[in-house]
């Protein structure tokens, strides 16, 4: 097994996250405490420790420690991503910082290029919507991301078919900057005729999950998915969606989180659940990208 403490300790995270009592955000905020972050990497009880920290260190099996190290060396010698903690004791982490700022940030994703965000001032755009809609939107969605990409904005997107491809894809066609948020593990693809998409991402732009590298798909792990899209991105726009759907939850998530939320007008200005939140002041009608260039103009003028 490699030394790499970095290696190391997001060994000891992982082994940690198989018996943590309740949600991973808990996990972060250890990682984040230095004296707690040290205290769970080299095993050590302080008088100090948190009851979370006392538990984990009591309960953390080391034979799953090094299980997950070989799997971690294995994963970065494959060159399939690399691991990225909430938090480094070096004090470089590489962690995106607007997704750090949320409530329930994951404690540790994995990356297929890093720093996942180029920095803190560079801007980051979120497109989703529904897999199944219009040729129009789809198209919108296209444009869309190629234009935002091409003024220097990362499109950030989940990778399922329908908008989502449509937003990659316009962001590559215009040579930008593209981030694919899994709802699988890094070394699984979904869906399956993504997997092309999914590789020339690999090489301009970024893959990012926050499961485990082997992780399949289940009913929840997409709705975890959509509060990283939500958490790495400062407005997100929805090209189209029911009021039920992940592409809804997704906005709501980013307004929990004081992100800006905008609406695509040509497709969704009937849908009632739109127009209350635009009625509500919650979240703005758009029908171009100069719309958004007018949002994050403003916001950077803040």
């Amino acid at each position: 097994m490699t030394s790499d403490p970095r290696i190391r300790h997001t060994a000891v995270v992982m082994a940690a996250m198989e018996i943590l009592p309740a949600q991973p955000s808990d996990l972060t905020g250890i990682l984040r405490d230095p004296d707690q972050f040290r205290s769970l990497v080299d095993r050590e009880s302080h008088a100090d420790n948190s009851d979370l920290l006392k538990y984990l260190l009591e309960g953390i099996d080391q034979a799953r420690v090094e299980h997950w190290h070989k799997c971690l060396d294995q994963l970065v010698a494959d060159g399939v991503a690399t691991p990225v903690l909430a938090a480094d004791l070096s004090g470089e982490s590489a962690y995106p910082y607007r997704l750090l700022q949320c409530w329930d940030a994951p404690p540790v994703l994995f990356a297929t290029a890093t720093p996942i965000e180029r920095d803190r001032s560079h801007r980051t755009v979120a497109i989703i919507g529904s897999r199944k809609t219009s040729d129009e939107t789809l198209t919108a969605a296209h444009q869309l991301g190629a234009d935002l990409a091409r003024a220097g904005v990362s499109v950030v997107s989940g990778l399922a078919l329908g908008v989502d491809a449509a937003a990659h894809e316009g962001a590559l066609a215009a040579n930008g900057h593209t981030i694919a948020v899994l709802g699988t593990g890094i070394r699984q693809v979904y869906p399956a005729q993504n997997e092309q998409l999914a590789e020339r991402i690999r090489h301009t732009g970024s893959l990012v999950s926050q499961f485990a590298p082997s992780a399949p798909r289940t009913r929840s792990s997409f709705l975890q998915r959509n509060n990283v899209i939500a958490g790495l991105s400062d407005v997100s726009v929805v090209m189209a969606g029911e009021e039920r759907s992940g592409s809804n939850h997704e906005i709501r998530q980013a307004m929990g989180y004081g992100r800006t939320v905008l609406m695509w007008k040509p497709s969704l200005d009937k849908q009632p659940w739109a127009r209350q939140l635009s009625e509500s002041g919650r979240a703005s009608f758009i029908q171009s990208a100069n719309d958004v260039f007018s949002v994050l103009d403003a916001a950077s003028n803040e």
